[in-house]
This record gives C-alpha cells, structure tokens and sequence, in this order.
C-alpha cells in the first residue's frame, strides 16, 4: 500500500467531511501516528493483506507428534514473571505486560512491543485439559508442551 497516497486521500477526506469523519474511524493517537508518518501505525502488511499487530504478536511455533502438542511462543524482552499461562479445557491463554524504560515522547522509532498482550491458542480435543502440560520459560521463549491422550482402545464386540 502507498501510505503518501493514503494519507493525501485522507486529508481530502477529512476537508470533505469537516473534520471529523477520521475521528470516527481511528482514535486520535492512531490518527496521530498515522498522520506523522510514524512506523507504529496499528496496521501492517503482510502476504497481501492488512492486519493488526496484535494479531501477529507474539510469534508462534507449534509443533504437534503423535503424542504431544509444542508451542514455542517468542516474547524477547519479556521475563517469566510478566507472562501468565490459563487453561479454559478447549484452548489456553498466554498473557502478558512489559513496560518500556523510555518515555514514549523520547523514541525516534519503537518496533519493539510493549504494554499488554493476550493471545488464544485452540487446543485439539486430544489435548485438551491441564493433565500432562508443561510450561518453561527460558531465554525470552516459552516452551508449552501438551501431551494427548489418546485414551486406552477397548474392544467393541460387533453384534449380528
């Protein structure tokens, strides 16, 4: 996307509306950023299409075998104790909050993420439940590693 392009139509569409048309679109600190050409803008591009960064925070491997499901959750900067790991049964929630030690007003340019963040991951029914899950903390990664259960088989007797 060509953000001059953007921004130019947004200043004419702002003039047309009177003002206050991009208020009700972004907030003002979104608008700001956006407005001042600054890399934090709420949006990024990637394979084509916009998304949030929230969305793509933290990244994330998941590594499934046949018995057990690995995520490896990448949160540089981050300490084990500014993340929080829940199990709902059906997916977990990783959480967290990191804290900059800079004013806002000081950066020339922040790519790093700070502040809050909540990312859902799905569990498959094999791995639902806390039984057999692990977490490890190490090196700004968190390693979460699931086992499935697969259940004893049991013979069905076939009637007929």
């Amino acid at each position: 996307m060509d953000f001059d392009k953007m921004k130019q139509w947004m200043e004419m569409a702002q003039n047309m509306s009177g003002g206050d048309f991009w208020k009700n679109v972004f907030d003002d600190e979104q608008l700001k950023s956006f407005q001042n050409g600054h890399s934090n803008f709420p949006f990024q591009q990637g394979d084509g299409q916009m998304r949030k960064n929230e969305d793509a925070f933290p990244l994330i491997d998941i590594v499934e075998t046949h018995d057990e499901l690995q995520f490896l959750l990448y949160l540089p900067g981050y300490r084990k104790q500014d993340v929080q790991l829940l199990s709902y049964g059906e997916y977990i929630v990783v959480k967290g909050t990191r804290k900059s030690f800079f004013n806002e007003q000081d950066f020339k340019q922040k790519t790093g993420k700070y502040g809050d963040f909540e990312k859902k991951l799905d569990l498959p029914h094999s791995a639902q439940g806390t039984k057999g899950m692990q977490a490890v903390f190490k090196d700004g990664i968190l390693y979460i590693s699931i086992a499935k259960h697969l259940g004893d088989a049991s013979q069905i007797i076939i009637e007929g």
